[in-house]
């Protein structure tokens, strides 16, 4: 790597070492979620610096071969995949895989507690004791491993944000709280480091270790990434905040089954009427919970019957009455003089973004369309 490209790393680096410090330590943000995410920053910052260090020396003792220092790679998926779970509140469902990961990856970085036993006490090392091709070796299965445990990290976390923001738009009819676009590209982000630390490690398998420029480009895009997330922290408070917890579950095909049989016309209708009439779609922070306990009705089955017989899930739904709000208003002579903020907020809509975007939705034009002259 060039001295300009180190100096940018270096300074990606500290700044994601600060970012992990206010994650794990700051009173105001403290949560668990915050903490893996600087636990998360830590790891790639402790594989950073087994390679980008000046010197292959520390004392009598050597940081430049295998297991010298701690062996993080593990950690990182694990930190990242425990993160995206706790952010949406399933990580519960991966528990025990977690807790089989934490242990391995601790097992691995504690051979270097091992190694510096053997250095100072019995003046040797892993390598010299169990031979060089075999740490190297094994050094190279647990990259493997590692790699393999980062494709199953992003999978699993794009299935399960995927399915979150399915149940959220079932229950929520402020979208705007639900924006996790930062969090999909908090995980795609990682993506093109990722791929090629895959192709390096193909690399090294058939062609065996050499200098190349991916290990240079790797660093330079993890650079990339810590910049973006600081960027981000700075912009967005609610970076620090954990998104709202659905009270839907992931049903199963029988459960499916069985609430599309006890959803009835008769039942659609009479939801529907309760809406209209009590108008609680004027309230802006209106959740399917508070709608179910409001009208004596289960959330699920609520749900179902707005799926199955209204083809809108439940954000779609209220923002569709809160339409209709706005559009009488802005065809009333005197209400009709209200900003369109105004009109929003009278109509429920909790922000002017909301209010356009439902409007492009369900009536293919902007509010303004609809002022009378």
């Amino acid at each position: 790597m060039s001295e300009t490209g180190n100096v940018i790393l270096w300074a990606a680096l500290i700044q994601g070492l600060l970012l992990a410090w206010l994650y794990i330590f700051s009173k105001k943000h403290r949560s668990l979620a915050n903490s893996l995410l600087g636990l998360f920053l830590i790891s790639i910052i402790l594989e950073a610096l087994t390679t980008i260090l000046p010197f292959n020396f520390i004392g009598t003792y050597s940081i430049g071969t295998y297991f010298s220092l701690p062996e993080v790679k593990l950690f990182i998926p694990l930190f990242f995949l425990h993160y995206v779970l706790e952010k949406i509140g399933r990580a519960n469902k991966y528990q025990r895989f977690l807790k089989y990961h934490y242990i391995l990856a601790g097992a691995i970085a504690l051979i270097t507690v091992v190694n510096l036993y053997l250095h100072f006490v019995q003046t040797t090392t892993i390598i010299g004791v169990f031979g060089f091709s075999n740490i190297e070796t094994f050094h190279l299965a647990q990259q493997l491993y590692a790699f393999g445990m980062i494709i199953c990290a992003f999978a699993i976390a794009i299935k399960e944000t995927l399915a979150y923001r399915k149940l959220a738009r079932d229950e929520y009819s402020d979208f705007k709280m639900l924006q996790i676009n930062w969090l999909w590209q908090f995980i795609f982000m990682l993506l093109p480091a990722t791929v090629l630390w895959g192709v390096e490690i193909v690399r090294i398998l058939f062609i065996g270790p050499s200098d190349t420029n991916f290990v240079s480009i790797i660093w330079g895009l993890v650079a990339i990434f810590l910049y973006f997330l600081s960027y981000k922290a700075y912009l967005h408070q609610n970076l620090f905040e954990k998104f709202p917890d659905s009270t839907l579950q992931v049903p199963s095909e029988k459960t499916l089954e069985s609430e599309n049989h006890k959803c009835d016309k008769k039942q659609s209708e009479m939801i529907q009427q309760f809406m209209r009439e009590k108008e609680l779609f004027l309230n802006e922070d209106l959740t399917l919970h508070h709608f179910a306990n409001a009208i004596n009705m289960s959330p699920r089955l609520i749900s179902t019957c707005i799926n199955k017989n209204f083809g809108n899930n439940f954000n779609e739904w209220v923002n569709g009455f809160r339409v209709e709000k706005a559009i009488e208003l802005l065809k009333d002579d005197v209400k009709n003089q209200w900003s369109i903020e105004g009109i929003g907020t009278a109509a429920g809509f909790k922000s002017r973004s909301t209010m356009y975007a439902a409007f492009q939705k369900k009536m293919g034009h902007s509010p303004g369309h609809y002022r009378t002259s």
